[in-house]
């Protein structure tokens, strides 16, 4: 198991929401100059305006071997122009989705737009990039270009709700996996899905609370709570810092653990400065102590892909809380599902459980986005954030003979290599263990039993139940909605008064995470 740091900045040449941009420049000359005192190889991506003009050019020459360079592929003017394609925004950068997003384009047109950029790049480099990103890339766009140019790594944007005009909801919470070729969100099951390039999630997002941010309001545009520096509740506290270096990699994530750190330059050199400075002191520290790897996204996707032949298994086991607030929690990410257990106050509960189904096509395969904002999704079982409304904290409950179980007194995080299993257990209560092919739920007294529970003022799959299975139906942005269900190995399916309840057998419940309906 490797834990893994990259250093990503990437670069912007415009600034249209500001009368003055000429400090996109020297934030990067900065945040490279930081990287040089440190001796920290890096990975820089450049946006179409600042991959062509010449002072970018020459920063990147001067740096050229301290850094790895590659593209960041959100559009501008001049990208579109030299694709003798139309520009239709306000400014030469526009950050409406279906303006600054490929998946806002013909799928012919996204080839031109892919092909203007990296071959400007290599017309520039001699070489073709390695590595590209974007806060949200399309699948189409995606297989093509690992079709067609030499690539090992991309990156992502992280898990969240309508931030920037951006969701991306249900996917692998944290570190690499191989998407499928139908919904890039999505984890490859089958060899014959699987694109061959690693995407990482960017940003390490705060693994108890960013998901909530907004709960009780699901159409809420979420707040953030990451390792970006420039938020003070996050990656520019240095007791938020040292707890995330301390839980992230904590030697419980079976498989790997990755963060990304860095910053985009449209928040300026002023703003980073407050806690960038703070994350390199600790991240020098943590590397002289052999705690953690620092590569670039290159030598990262290079790693991955001479290591696992599919999606490996992933966990987030965090045992303390920064704010003291008594939460702990489990994120466990594997090619079928994911799942997130939390704890407070000696309740525990499944927060989050998504299915992966390669099957399951995002809207943009095929089609432009014609809103100004976008959407991927995964297959929702139980979703924390969605499915609550006010003062409803939707969830997996533990249920003792029909009324909510007592708290219980403690919480165990684990995670067992040989089984690449994820354990969470309030000892004496119930037991929440989760594999790739099942997720057992096992409970210490008679009488227990899970209960989902949602408002009926949301959005809620559920649409039939059966014994053994739990037939859902989700839209997302498609016009029609995707069947798919969930089956049960042991216990059963019962619903009572709007309220779905799974009954163990002989004390415990086992949950096969895969489409019944495939």
């Amino acid at each position: 198991m490797k834990n893994i740091v990259n250093i990503i900045n990437f670069a912007r040449n415009c600034e249209p929401r500001t009368d003055d941009d000429s400090f996109l420049f020297t934030t990067l000359q900065e945040e490279l100059l930081l990287c040089e005192k440190y001796g920290f190889r890096s990975t820089v991506l450049f946006q179409y305006d600042a991959l062509i003009d010449p002072r970018y050019i020459a920063l990147a020459r001067q740096y050229r071997d301290a850094c790895e360079y590659g593209v960041w592929l959100e559009l501008t003017e001049p990208q579109l122009q030299d694709a003798g394609l139309e520009w239709k925004g306000q400014y030469p950068w526009d950050w409406r989705n279906n303006v600054n997003f490929l998946h806002g384009y013909s799928t012919d047109d996204r080839k031109k737009l892919i092909d203007t950029a990296f071959k400007k790049f290599r017309a520039i480099y001699g070489e073709y990039p390695h590595v590209f990103a974007c806060w949200a890339i399309d699948a189409f766009s995606y297989r093509y270009i690992e079709e067609t140019y030499p690539v090992t790594a991309a990156c992502l944007c992280r898990d969240q709700y309508g931030t920037d005009g951006i969701t991306m909801w249900g996917g692998y919470y944290n570190g690499g996996y191989y998407p499928c070729k139908n919904n890039l969100l999505c984890p490859a099951a089958k060899e014959d899905d699987n694109m061959k390039t690693p995407v990482f999630r960017m940003l390490g997002p705060d693994p108890i609370r960013q998901y909530d941010m907004g709960l009780g309001d699901p159409d809420a545009v979420q707040h953030v709570s990451t390792l970006e520096p420039v938020y003070p509740l996050g990656g520019g506290s240095r007791d938020w810092v040292e707890w995330y270096f301390r839980e992230n990699y904590n030697g419980k994530s079976l498989s790997h653990a990755y963060t990304q750190m860095g910053q985009e330059n449209s928040f300026g050199w002023e703003e980073i400065r407050k806690g960038l400075p703070m994350q390199f002191e600790i991240l020098d520290r943590e590397l002289k102590a052999g705690r953690v790897e620092l590569m670039t996204l290159g030598e990262t996707g290079k790693w991955f892909r001479e290591t696992f032949d599919e999606t490996p298994p992933a966990a987030m086991c965090v045992d303390s809380d920064p704010f003291n607030e008594g939460y702990k929690t489990v994120w466990y990410d594997c090619k079928n599902y994911r799942m997130n257990v939390l704890y407070r106050d000696g309740t525990a509960w499944i927060r989050d459980f998504q299915l992966f189904d390669g099957c399951y096509r995002e809207k943009y395969l095929d089609r432009p986005e014609d809103l100004a904002n976008c959407a991927f999704f995964n297959l929702p079982v139980m979703d924390g954030f969605r499915f609550s409304k006010d003062d409803l904290r939707a969830g997996g409950y533990v249920y003792k003979d029909g009324k909510m179980a007592a708290p219980g007194e403690d919480f165990i995080t684990s995670t067992d290599d040989a089984v690449d299993g994820a354990f969470a257990e309030v000892p004496d209560r119930v037991r929440f263990a989760m594999y790739e092919d099942r997720i057992d739920v096992t409970f210490a007294q008679p009488g227990m039993a899970l209960a989902f529970v949602a408002s009926p003022a949301c959005d809620l799959p559920y649409r039939e139940v059966k014994d053994k299975e739990l037939v859902m139906r989700f839209k997302g942005r498609l016009d029609k909605g995707y069947d798919y269900a969930l089956r049960l190995e042991k216990g059963r399916f019962e619903e009572k008064e709007g309220t779905i309840t799974v009954l163990p057998e002989d004390g415990r419940i086992t949950f096969l995470p895969f489409n019944a309906l495939r």
